[in-house]
């Protein structure tokens, strides 16, 4: 991550503090917006774009983009590097984890398959828990 000193307006103190609030979630320009209207904050989603390329190109936010059908998503790049996306293909929730088995797997594909995997494009689709319970209930109904 880039450390060095940048000045920042105070739209982009709120951004970035919205998104250091957030920990390890991903979020959206609209969700960014929808924070910085109740913020009281009057800001045109190309302004928002904006600071976030300024932030991703100063190293402060991670950027994905899933498909050409979906907006991007934004992360603060905080010193845990180590973590990885579950996608919900029910709700569409990004949710980030770390964990230590998938570092295993990294060292594997690398010595084994002479190949580095980066970690902030590594996702996995499937469900989360509460789409599976809502799949449940609906089988259960259909009984």
């Amino acid at each position: 991550m880039n450390t060095g000193k940048h000045y920042h307006t105070k739209q982009q103190k709120i951004i970035l503090e919205y998104l250091m609030s957030g920990g390890q979630s991903y979020v959206t320009v609209s969700q960014i917006a929808a924070h910085l209207k109740e913020q009281g904050q009057s800001v045109g989603l190309t302004t928002i774009y904006r600071h976030l390329d300024k932030f991703e190109q100063e190293g402060l936010v991670h950027k994905i983009v899933l498909d050409g059908n979906s907006g991007a998503h934004y992360q603060y790049a905080c010193e845990d590097e180590g973590s990885f996306l579950l996608k919900c293909e029910g709700c569409g929730n990004m949710i980030p984890m770390a964990c230590s088995h998938m570092e295993e797997l990294y060292d594997h594909v690398l010595e084994e398959h002479s190949f580095q995997v980066n970690p902030h494009r590594t996702m996995f689709y499937g469900m989360c828990n509460n789409c599976m319970a809502k799949e449940q209930k609906k089988g259960n109904k259909n009984e």
